[in-house]
């Protein structure tokens, strides 16, 4: 049955829940320790939000664009139910870091068209990448801590046309092509209402989230629907989790939390991360639903985490598989509360042909998750890419969505909007006005199996990363890399998840050249630039990278082509830690700190150990990169020196010094304060590039 068509915006959810006793509502932000750093509850935030949204009526006109950027806190949800409250439009983004992020965040001020950013924690004060920004020195920057709580200033409760506007929720994309999805308050009422009844949720229920609020699932599904259905949450910073995973579940066992998300690596990264001595005391039989979604979901992690927190109250129908885009608002499909998990074992020779069949007696076997079945009043199609027909059942295709909680369009992007919005299926009388979604799958028994994508989006720990991007980074590393000749992509990993390949032509000049500065060169401006490990490099002669006729990189036919060995290479190259297994023979945990030898083979040790490599191939003039480091490998380094140095230390240490003789150099030039703080957590931002996929590229969850 489909949930009836909720009234009103979530502004005025919140003056209800306001108004009542007997609300169960409250927000508490736990700080990187697990204790309550603050705690909110339903009138309080809304004397708050009123306050910020009478500042808005002074100082923009209706429907304006407002940028919300803010590290995580409570701050952010009082700015977000300002602008509902005032009937602005919120843009969430967060803070920058470093250089593409910035960019990334002058592409959507430019983009939005935001006069006003409201922003706290002295992040507005702190913010000194606005001088050298003519967009972002534009714009009205404003703490909402220094705005003026008088009653008489707070500004009224408007009334909204659940078809406006809502609020410009941007997805992942190239850093200078933001794309502005603009979400009708009728969008995002209807969207929460079919999660409440998939999902079970209620007033009694209570929700604990570490995911980013400036993008779609932690926004919505961890702090909105929390305030449309009335039940508390419990909210962390994504760098608590991704430093100590095992607070995540201390918070749900704390607070007895019955719903939580996360997309499949944090479920890993606790399997890996959280030793059997920590998991005692842990009681997660309170959770009714664990959400797993935002990229590939990997039934080995679902079962990997079942065997290891079974014990402590997961049950194996906990997880709940779903997949949803922001064009979409959030959700598409859900698996039902209860009910295991569906896993479909399917012929992979069939599967890579796009045909979808039974394993049977086949050699060759590949196992997929369901993403669930249709929300209410969703349409699902399953369409041929390039014709618009509808596929046989037994036929993978284009994901095309159609429902109440298809997004209005692209913000200012009419030819964009038009090419992905309210397509028609061809060759038939349908109606319905679909959205394109771009990913690939099939329906199999009435669940949604994805398996692939039509976009050359590449995915890794939760994280969307463009090829022209990564391209771009690897050219811009030598003169002997030809410019606009290579080609990024995914392969699946020895383990599961993604690996990325670049492959890329020299100048005809270069051929004979020494490749070992090149793959160097490559593997370390990527990493800087992008904060990302390229797995292979491939280097091929001029003119080797297929290409369409009019010019443009063939992604997906390089990708079979080196897969086949029909490239020119000239020479490739393979990241350390993918062509080594055994593990490196244990070592001291902490050598003293003090001088440079020992602090460089305290980091020789420490990434030996955590890229199981030998001691010996662990070069202190090679990049960490190109060693095998990874961005969730990257911040543990961070944490775990500044832990040993009792000095605390920048999550972008290995990105911005990239080799242990860099940062060695660097620490050794940098002197700790005289008084040293304990180690503690960046406030978040920093997770942009780690979980800017959840921005809605789908991928088996939303």
């Amino acid at each position: 049955m489909s949930p009836d068509a909720p009234a009103g915006s979530i502004a005025t959810r919140l003056a209800a829940l306001a108004a009542a006793s007997d609300s169960r509502w409250s927000i508490s932000f736990l700080d990187s320790q697990g204790a309550v750093a603050e705690r909110c509850g339903a009138a309080e935030l809304a004397a708050r939000a009123a306050a910020v949204a009478g500042f808005l009526e002074r100082q923009t006109a209706p429907g304006a664009p407002v940028l919300l950027v803010f590290q995580p806190s409570v701050d952010f949800l009082v700015a977000f139910l300002a602008c509902q409250w005032s009937g602005r439009l919120a843009v969430p983004i967060n803070p920058p870091r470093r250089h593409r992020l910035i960019q990334r965040l002058q592409a959507v001020a430019a983009d939005s068209g935001a006069a006003v950013a409201l922003t706290g924690g002295g992040v507005a004060e702190s913010a000194l990448w606005r001088a050298d920004s003519a967009v972002l020195a534009a714009i009205r920057w404003q703490d909402i801590g220094e705005i003026d709580s008088d009653p008489a200033l707070a500004g009224p409760l408007r009334e909204v046309d659940p078809a406006a506007t809502c609020f410009i929720q941007y997805t992942s994309g190239s850093t200078a092509l933001p794309k502005g999805v603009e979400v009708s308050h009728a969008n995002l009422m209807a969207d929460m209402a079919r999660m409440q009844d998939a999902w079970g949720l209620s007033p009694s229920s209570t929700m604990v989230t570490w995911l980013p609020a400036f993008h779609d699932l932690g926004l919505i599904f961890g702090l909105l629907q929390t305030l449309f259905t009335g039940c508390p949450v419990v909210q962390m910073a994504p760098n608590s989790f991704l430093q100590r995973p095992v607070s995540w579940l201390e918070a749900i066992s704390r607070f007895r939390g019955t719903h939580t998300a996360a997309p499949s690596f944090a479920y890993d990264l606790c399997c890996r991360r959280i030793p059997p001595e920590q998991r005692e005391g842990l009681d997660l039989s309170s959770l009714v639903m664990a959400m797993n979604a935002a990229e590939p979901i990997d039934p080995r992690v679902m079962q990997n985490f079942i065997d290891a927190f079974g014990p402590h109250g997961f049950g194996d129908t906990t997880f709940a598989p779903a997949y949803g885009l922001a064009e979409s608002t959030l959700a598409v499909t859900a698996s039902p509360v209860a009910v295991a998990p569906r896993l479909f074992t399917l012929d992979a020779a069939a599967l890579e042909d796009e045909r979808i069949a039974l394993h049977g007696a086949v050699a060759r076997r590949t196992t997929i998750a369901g993403s669930g079945t249709p929300l209410a009043d969703v349409t699902i199609a399953i369409v041929d890419p390039e014709t618009g027909r509808r596929q046989p059942a037994d036929r993978v295709g284009e994901i095309w969505l159609g429902g109440p909680t298809i997004a209005r369009g692209y913000w200012r992007r009419p030819d964009e909007s038009a090419a992905t919005f309210g397509v028609r299926i061809a060759d038939e009388d349908d109606p319905t006005k679909y959205l394109r979604t771009g990913d690939l799958g099939a329906m199999i028994d009435g669940e949604l199996c994805v398996t692939g994508r039509i976009k050359d989006l590449i995915i890794l720990s939760g994280a969307n990363h463009y090829p022209q991007d990564i391209e771009r980074a690897a050219q811009a590393a030598h003169p002997a890399l030809r410019v606009d000749s290579g080609a990024a992509f995914s392969i699946a990993g020895d383990h599961g998840g993604e690996q990325v390949v670049l492959v890329q032509e020299l100048e005809r000049t270069q051929r004979r050249s020494d490749p070992a500065p090149l793959f160097s060169a490559i593997s370390t401006a990527v990493w800087q630039t992008l904060e990302l490990q390229i797995s292979r490099i491939v280097l091929v002669e001029p003119g080797a990278v297929l290409r369409t006729s009019s010019g443009k990189i063939q992604r997906a036919a390089n990708r079979q082509a080196w897969r086949d060995g029909a490239l020119a290479v000239i020479a490739e190259w393979r990241v350390a830690r993918a062509q080594i297994r055994e593990p490196a023979s244990s070592t001291a945990a902490t050598l003293p700190p003090g001088d440079a030898a020992a602090l460089q083979r305290w980091l020789c040790e420490w990434l030996s150990r955590r890229l199981e490599l030998p001691l010996a191939q662990v070069r202190v003039d090679r990049g960490v990169g190109e060693l095998g480091l990874t961005s969730v490998d990257a911040v543990e380094l961070a944490v775990a020196l500044g832990a040993h140095l009792a000095r605390k230390l920048p999550q972008t240490l290995a990105y911005d010094h990239p080799t242990i003789n860099a940062m060695v150099a660097h620490l050794c030039r940098s002197p700790p304060p005289a008084s040293a703080p304990n180690p503690s957590p960046a406030s978040g931002g920093d997770l942009e590039e780690l979980l800017s996929m959840i921005e809605g590229d789908g991928r088996g969850g939303h």
